[in-house]
């Protein structure tokens, strides 16, 4: 990759090497799996990581972030392979060693090794992922083989991916726990020992394992990629650090808040602000589902932002267009499952952004709305129950739920339905209204930034007929059409106009009236 070497400071005072124009592309993440399968199935998005550039335009300072994949132990566990692009790479176990170009050769997998289904080293038990019910949480089931014996969950905690351990008594697994996916053993007996260190984003890699060495990628506010590994000794570190300075490109701090909203309910959300400073201008990114991640992706909330003087919040609320039991599991859900979407939606959301008010990080006067797809969905749900909100930009989101479902049922999709708790249109017709701000425009008095992709094919339509609604409506809305643009941004340089022109956007907006 051509680097050019620089000689400037940013504005943050830090030495800027190494900056190139860039973008990624990478299968679809795990959080927009859920909403994809509502309009597209099968399909992989294009995530342009924000990219910098030589001169004097230091924007956020990434190259290509790209993480391992395929990690793949010797069978005694004294080697890791694991692949980057196209090249595949090659790491001894032991402490201190140094990754390797490989000439590696996967080997063939039979039926067994490629299914779902694992067998226990002793060969008494197998264990698998499963949902009890659609769109319910990943759960690790375990079936003895007895005859009429039905399989179990080994806990309620998602499961995301699983190794049996030496033992055959306990699992390693990668759970999922509000904003984090904690890597551990889990127990016959439910009983689960963490293993891994603080919070981040663990599911991509996938887990490997060889006579209880154990293998994973950690992507968290200073890492992307890492691969970390547990030891027989039971000593758990870094064995190779693909991408060391991805810490240097994040300009600010990030941590995992937590607090209560209307009900008493604990709730999670992820926040990255300036290192220095208080009341900050917040971005408030409500595409839920969120782990403590790097945060590159320009339809997102990300290190732009901070590095323009924004805090970034990320609530992970219990909308259930968002699936949050999938993302979640049930205890996180709780009772919200009962009371009205609408009203989980904003009370999750607004109480987090009041704490961060009450604790002095946010200014109440300058807060933002910035997301895409269900998170843009989400926005415009949001935009017919507050003012609070100085302006917003909404990307590839969905505003007209019953129109979607008149559009979708005929195919046989029920994914409306399924997050609806089983309620259709012939018998919950004000419930599809009430949660589709297309049919409540003139409720919206925020400026809003609509932007949509014109070859995004089931939502580029609508998006129109909301941004006409909207107009009829008196609403202060903008449309921006990406010309060649599909559900996502394909391109570095759009991912950079992208962000720049919803700070512009932002910077540009009246105060909100009291």
């Amino acid at each position: 990759m051509k680097s050019c070497p620089s000689t400037s400071k940013s504005k943050f005072g830090k030495l800027v090497r190494n900056r190139s124009r860039i973008a990624v592309t990478e299968p679809a993440a795990r959080q927009l799996l859920p909403w994809l399968r509502l309009t597209y199935g099968k399909l992989a998005l294009t995530l342009t990581l924000l990219p910098v550039f030589c001169g004097a335009q230091p924007e956020i300072q990434m190259q290509r972030l790209i993480a391992p994949r395929l990690l793949e132990f010797s069978q005694d566990g004294s080697r890791l392979w694991y692949k980057v692009g196209t090249q595949w790479w090659e790491v001894s176990t032991a402490p201190n060693s140094k990754p390797k170009h490989a000439h590696h050769t996967p080997p063939p997998q039979d039926a067994a090794a490629r299914s779902s289904e694992k067998n226990s080293p002793d060969g008494k038990r197998v264990a698998y992922l499963g949902a009890e019910r659609p769109a319910g949480p990943s759960l690790l089931m375990l079936a003895t083989g007895e005859p009429g014996a039905a399989a179990k969950p080994v806990s309620r905690m998602p499961v995301s991916a699983f190794q049996w351990a030496a033992d055959s008594s306990s699992l390693w697994v990668i759970g999922i726990d509000g904003a984090d996916e904690p890597v551990g053993r889990l127990h016959l007996d439910g009983r689960f020992e963490v293993v891994s260190k603080g919070p981040a984003l663990r599911w991509q890699g996938g887990l490997a394992a060889a006579k209880d060495m154990l293998a994973w990628l950690e992507t968290d506010e200073r890492h992307f990629g890492t691969i970390w590994i547990r030891d027989r000794s039971g000593a758990v570190r870094v064995l190779a650090e693909p991408n060391p300075e991805a810490a240097e490109w994040n300009p600010g701090t990030q941590e995992v808040v937590r607090w209560h909203n209307a009900h008493g309910e604990e709730l999670v959300g992820v926040l990255a602000k300036p290192s220095t400073g208080d009341h900050f201008p917040l971005v408030v990114d409500p595409y839920s589902g969120w782990r403590n991640r790097y945060l590159n992706i320009p339809v997102l909330g990300n290190y732009m932002f901070v590095q323009e003087g924004f805090a970034v919040f990320f609530p992970d609320h219990r909308a259930v267009h968002g699936f949050p039991e999938n993302a979640f599991g049930e205890a996180y859900i709780g009772a919200s499952k009962d009371r009205d979407p609408l009203d989980v939606l904003t009370d999750d959301v607004m109480s987090g952004v009041n704490e961060l008010i009450r604790r002095g990080v946010a200014d109440a006067d300058r807060l933002f709305l910035h997301s895409t797809s269900t998170g843009a969905s989400a926005i415009g749900q949001l935009l017919t129950q507050t003012r609070a909100f100085r302006a917003a930009v909404a990307h590839g989101g969905v505003y007209d739920w019953l129109g979607h479902y008149q559009m979708r049922h005929p195919l046989g999709d029920e994914t409306i339905p399924g997050f609806l708790g089983g309620r259709t249109p012939a018998d919950s017709l004000d419930l599809y209204r009430r949660i589709s701000p297309i049919y409540q425009a003139d409720r919206i008095k925020t400026p809003l930034l609509l932007v949509i992709g014109d070859k995004d094919e089931t939502r580029y339509d609508e998006n129109l007929r909301f941004y006409e609604a909207l107009q009829k409506s008196g609403s202060p809305a903008r449309l921006v059409v990406y010309k060649g643009e599909g559900h996502g941004i394909s391109n570095a340089e759009a991912g950079v106009k992208h962000v720049r022109q919803s700070i512009d956007f932002f910077r540009s907006a009246p105060p909100p009236a009291k």
